[in-house]
């Protein structure tokens, strides 16, 4: 039933944005340089959600670092691969055009506004490069060093990231390992130095505090309130244990991330289970529910931002087992990806956004899906001695979490896979491996492959598996985030399953519909994105008009 409940409001602003990632920082900085009162509300106890946990690249067409390095870009080119890559799948075609005519925008306004600094990573191009419009280098941004002592008392109030250590992409992901200087590591950790996703957070963040805007943590927004006439005027949150009324005069801003921690939601709308989710355990869809209920319409529900998903069981972050954002490993050689079956079903170098796309495959014959994690990448004593597997160093014994075996068939037995197909899968593999050839699943040949190993060749990629012990990992449904969400216009705002603007209601970041649809062009293809509409819902929220939020005061909850 439906009960209405007379309220009084705790607090008056006139934006509330809800979230404190990229999208949900940036929307408020633009909002308050448009003259508005801005209050933040972030439902964990640390500040930067789900961009903080990244990597904190945004994949940006046209922008001035790119430009400063003399890297060449346009329009045309930037669509023509985007077009491409989302093969008439984007919820929105319209707003492919306003991404990339603002993105670049949204990156200048940071630059000459607040203290947040990319560069352009060496060598580090669009997965894609090789298609049309495709670049080499350039639209993918390395967030620049930033000292969390620049924060004073919010500094250790950072979300921190499990994995990375205080190296740049250019420094890190994409040197050589021979080529990093470790010794920059210790002196940054020293100085509270971060890189990354919690150096765009931080230096996000600093704009933030110089600009006074309220940021309340631990203050979960749980419903909106509307008006008589469908207009959002405000948030029920709560806040240490009661409800926290705050009025919205000019509008509420979503970004609370995605919904890939609500199993119930997860089964709703995606194609896997999402066993393990790689992000914080916070993004449980609270914006995507509250947007439901004021009458949102939704899209890009069935997609995400895939991964594959390792573990190792001794790594905990925020009280639960951390499930690793994929291992480079799989695009080596002397590795294989099988299934239960003991089957190769993909090439196993695609990008981390389209391998686990082949776990849906649906077999009409058995009806199941026989690619349906865990599966398992099958590495021998070669790749284990020259790469970092997950935790695994090369040089140090196997962890007891990892399966191991003299032979492919008792590997297989010990790991509940078919040791026939197994073997005859290995046998077949090695054959033309030799060769440094895949004519199964033309392993070696994607560009994303080539690059994830620095162009070494073929030989590269793809290895026989063949010198014993053999080893074996479970691989699980994983993903970076959900990106579907509430419809969106131009400005961000939220439209309503009648195709209406639902007034005073914002949304960005992957709380929102992906624009992109299923593609990924690069790193970033989450982030570069996210900021834009941040951007663009920070300056038609701060900019719009105000609304009268004292007159017939109600919310109304669906019980």
């Amino acid at each position: 039933m439906v009960v209405r409940k007379e309220i009084q409001w705790d607090l008056e602003t006139d934006v509330i944005v809800l979230g404190s990632g990229g999208a949900a920082l940036t929307s408020a900085i633009l909002a308050h340089d448009q003259g508005a009162r801005v209050t933040i509300l972030e439902k964990a106890n640390q500040v930067g959600g789900t961009t903080a946990f990244s990597g904190g690249i945004p994949w940006i067409p046209m922008n001035r670092y790119m430009k400063d390095r003399g890297v060449s870009d346009s329009k045309e080119e930037a669509k023509e691969l985007i077009s491409r890559l989302t093969g008439g799948k984007e919820p929105d075609p319209a707003l492919i055009d306003v991404f990339v005519d603002n993105g670049w925008k949204m990156i200048d306004y940071l630059h000459e506004h607040t203290p947040v600094r990319f560069s352009v990573p060496r060598g580090y191009g669009d997965y894609y490069a090789n298609l049309p419009g495709g670049k080499n280098e350039g639209r993918s941004l390395d967030p620049q060093p930033f000292s969390l002592n620049d924060l004073g008392e919010w500094a250790d109030k950072i979300r921190r990231n499990p994995i990375f250590p205080p190296l740049t992409l250019e420094e890190g992901g994409a040197a050589d390992p021979g080529d990093i200087d470790f010794s920059i590591v210790a002196d940054r950790m020293e100085k509270n130095i971060t890189t990354m996703g919690r150096a765009l957070v931080g230096s996000l963040f600093k704009a933030v505090l110089d600009r006074g805007i309220e940021t309340y943590i631990e203050t979960p927004g749980k419903e909106l309130v509307m008006n008589d006439d469908g207009e959002v005027i405000g948030v029920r949150a709560e806040r240490n244990g009661s409800n926290f009324y705050i009025g919205a005069r000019k509008g509420v801003v979503i970004a609370t991330g995605g919904f890939e921690w609500n199993k119930e939601l997860v089964r709703s709308f995606l194609k896997g289970q999402v066993t393990h989710p790689q992000s914080p355990a916070t993004n449980e869809g609270d914006g995507l529910i509250m947007a439901m209920e004021a009458g949102a319409g939704l899209a890009n529900m069935g997609e995400a931002w895939w991964s594959p998903a390792f573990v190792d069981p001794t790594v905990e972050y925020e009280g639960r087992v951390y499930n690793q954002i994929d291992s480079p490993a799989r695009t080596m050689a002397n590795s294989i990806i099988v299934n239960s079956h003991g089957k190769r079903f993909a090439n196993e170098g695609s990008t981390y956004m389209d391998f686990p796309k082949s776990f849906y495959e649906y077999d009409q014959v058995t009806q199941t899906l026989p690619n349906e994690p865990p599966v398992w990448l099958i590495f021998d004593q070669q790749l284990k001695d020259r790469a970092l597997i997950v935790t695994m160093s090369p040089g140090e014994p196997a962890p007891d979490w990892v399966d191991q075996a003299d032979t492919i068939r008792e590997l297989a037995e010990k790991i509940g896979v078919d040791p026939d197909g197994l073997e005859q899968t290995v046998e077949k593999f090695n054959k033309h491996a030799l060769n440094a050839e895949d004519p199964e699943f033309n392993r070696g040949t994607l560009h994303f492959e080539q690059f994830a190993n620095r162009f070494a060749g073929p030989q590269a990629n793809i290895g026989p598996v063949v010198k014993a012990p053999f080893y074996a990992l479970p691989i699980y449904y994983g993903t970076l985030g959900t990106n579907g969400g509430p419809r969106i216009n131009e400005h961000g705002q939220v439209i309503s399953v009648r195709g209406k603007v639902i007034p005073g209601l914002y949304s960005a970041g992957n709380a929102a519909m992906g624009i992109l649809g299923p593609a990924y062009p690069g790193a970033g293809g989450t982030i570069g994105p996210a900021l834009t509409f941040g951007y663009l819902a920070g300056i038609h929220s701060g900019s719009a008009p105000s609304r009268e939020i004292n007159k017939d005061l109600k919310t109304t909850t669906t019980m």
